[in-house]
């Protein structure tokens, strides 16, 4: 029985006040600190650990001031084009870390990032892609395994996450906000680490366009959609969708295609409910017949409500694991680099007119 307890703070309470709360009550784990810069949103968090019954966590307004404190890991789950540097503090503070994705936002962050986590052998770093901990990801992980679908000749995955068009305004985000301006394929590790994750493989190369069609008009300088193609290390290619300017609401999509095997999210629901529909080898009748494969985001019994499918309390648990066992977790450094960096240069192929461009390896 594991009898350390991990002490974890949490910096940047937007989406960091959702992961944080389900270490509550965990087995293993305290919430002692919370950081944001912004008085609204730390009282907003304060308020919501308190409804849950957490009553002795220390608030800061000053990132530096909570890494002086005794907490044993960091939560990094600020705005997604600062995650390096400030993982970067809490590793030279000698603190392990969850890093919200993308892991990195440049070819020279990917550098930076292997460099700082490399420094520190000690410590955990471990990127926070919530989604490889859907039950669905890891029922296909363990049929390629063992070999249901052969070799994977081709993979494909889409997420969809845009406004009506009723709701758009100029407030829809602060002024400045990286989702006003960031490109829509460098958000890719939802889709692109999942399927990284069940194929036991890496991207070498990539292409993408971006259409140049506007949805929200108070955005221009986004690029709201991008289509990347990727070849992997294996052989394979990789399809990646992301879709933030088109008339769709929110939903994952994933498809696996073998020579001994297909397997595809069911398209009728949403993400959260949908069941898998595959066609094995080792199942004849299947080639005509789809077999159904009654598992979505959670498992019977798991806890559906957390967030995000399930996914934030099983990839929250997963790290406090780690930290405390000493053990390298499955998504460490090299994990998130290679699942981050085809969304980057996906774009820059995009400016280039699509020109192919290798991906570097770490």
């Amino acid at each position: 029985m594991r009898t350390k307890i991990v002490k974890y703070g949490v910096v940047g309470l937007g989406r960091g006040a959702d992961v944080a709360a389900e270490g509550i009550g965990m087995e293993g784990a305290k919430l002692c600190a919370a950081c944001d810069h912004n008085p609204d949103t730390l009282e907003k968090a304060k308020k919501k650990f308190e409804d849950l019954g957490l009553t002795d966590c220390v608030y800061y307004s000053d990132y530096d001031e909570m890494l002086k404190s005794d907490i044993d890991a960091v939560i990094v789950a600020t705005e997604a084009i600062y995650h390096v540097p400030i993982v970067k503090k809490a590793m030279e503070a000698g603190k392990h870390v969850l890093s919200e994705i993308p892991s990195i936002n440049t070819l020279e962050e990917a550098h930076e990032l292997k460099k700082i986590v490399s420094a520190h052998p000690d410590l955990i770093y471990m990127a926070g892609e919530n989604c490889c901990y859907w039950a669905f990801i890891e029922t296909w992980k363990k049929m390629r395994e063992q070999g249901d679908f052969g070799e994977i000749v081709y993979a494909e995955a889409e997420y969809l996450h845009a406004r009506a068009p009723e709701t758009f305004s100029p407030d829809n985000y602060p002024r400045n906000h990286w989702r006003t301006f960031n490109p829509a394929i460098k958000y890719i590790t939802h889709e692109l680490g999942p399927l990284l994750y069940i194929m036991d493989d890496r991207c070498v190369s990539v292409t993408c366009f971006e259409p140049d069609v506007l949805y929200n008009p108070y955005f221009p300088e986004r690029k709201e959609n991008g289509v990347a193609l990727i070849k992997t290390a294996k052989g394979a290619v990789i399809r990646i969708f992301i879709c933030f300017g088109a008339y769709v609401h929110y939903d994952h999509n994933f498809r696996m295609t073998g020579t001994r095997g297909n397997i595809y999210t069911d398209l009728k629901v949403d993400v959260n409910r949908a069941h898998s529909m595959a066609t094995l080898h080792s199942v004849p009748d299947s080639f005509y017949k789809k077999i159904d494969i009654p598992v979505t985001t959670v498992y019977e019994g798991e806890d559906a409500s957390a967030g995000h499918g399930g996914a934030d309390k099983k990839m929250l648990a997963d790290f406090i694991s780690c930290v405390a066992e000493g053990r390298k977790p499955i998504l460490d450094v090299d994990f998130g680099i290679n699942m981050s960096l085809p969304g980057i240069l996906a774009h820059e192929s995009a400016v280039k007119g699509g020109m192919p461009i290798e991906i570097p390896q770490f």
